[in-house]
């Protein structure tokens, strides 16, 4: 409903960014570099997002359950081995057999 009405969507993403500009101070007053803090904000408030709109399909899962699902999700894919682009002689390009 929030993504189909763009009032709705404008203010939701200004209730994220109040959010946002609340949590990160809350981080560095526990010792936490500016920089840091925003960032693990913004890497919690787009694991909230994917699991609240799975949550609002999804009728029996829990939100909880939905948010430690996105977190693995990230997890997972930060620990997958970078992919890395053909060398020139693994393209089929020129030197190529």
């Amino acid at each position: 409903m929030i993504a189909a009405n763009p009032a709705l969507a404008e203010r939701d993403l200004i209730k994220l960014a109040d959010i946002a500009e609340a949590l990160a101070p809350a981080l560095e007053r526990r010792g936490g570099d500016p920089g840091t803090a925003r960032f693990l904000v913004d890497v919690v408030l787009a694991i909230h997002r994917r699991a609240v709109s799975r949550w609002l399909a999804e009728e029996d899962a829990t939100l909880a359950e939905l948010m430690a699902e996105a977190t693995a999700e990230l997890r997972t894919a930060m620990a997958a081995p970078p992919r890395t682009s053909p060398g020139p002689a693994e393209d089929g390009g020129p030197g190529s057999s």
